[in-house]
């Protein structure tokens, strides 16, 4: 009787374990943030941004560079006052790069991180909705994942519900 009795509870765990797992998915939120259609843009409009950047900040580096040479060409020419008032100014200059260069840096992952959480805060609800209609109980995020059967897998499936709706987000 305890044999038939623990066959029986045995059995029924079973069910429990293969109900529970067709209610358990996973995604891969930062494949979809990069490979949506508005992802690709927004990757586009980050790199352009940060080739401007860099450009500039480049362009007031050289600009420096070529300031410093001709102070220490002028070294042995120039006054002792004359050289360190174009010491001073030099470092004033160097200073006003430094703090530029901060504030741009600042700005640019400002703009990357508040546009990545745009895509994200339109995602959320896209999929809090398939959840819903898939009776999806326990969604977990694939990086988190150590093995996982790829049936398992709604990805492509959030990504393809994303692409259809946000074809085109505006980001700032």
């Amino acid at each position: 009787m305890k044999f038939f009795f623990k066959k029986i509870v045995f059995f029924f765990l079973l069910i429990g374990v293969s109900e529970a797992n067709n209610n358990v998915k996973f995604v891969d939120i930062n494949f979809i943030v990069n490979n949506s259609i508005s992802g690709k843009n927004l990757n586009e409009i980050i790199e352009k941004k940060n080739k401007k950047v860099v450009s500039e900040l480049n362009k007031i580096r050289d600009e420096l560079k070529i300031k410093k040479d001709k102070i220490v060409a002028q070294k042995n020419i120039l006054k002792k006052d004359e050289l360190e008032n174009l010491i001073k100014e030099y470092e004033k200059e160097v200073k006003v790069f430094t703090e530029i260069k901060k504030k741009k840096t600042d700005e640019f992952n400002s703009f990357s991180i508040k546009s990545k959480k745009k895509i994200i805060d339109l995602l959320n609800p896209l999929i809090t909705n398939y959840l819903k209609k898939e009776s999806i109980q326990i969604l977990l995020q694939k990086d988190k994942i150590i093995f996982g059967d790829d049936k398992l897998n709604i990805t492509n499936d959030i990504l393809k519900l994303f692409d259809d709706k946000y074809k085109k987000i505006k980001f700032e």
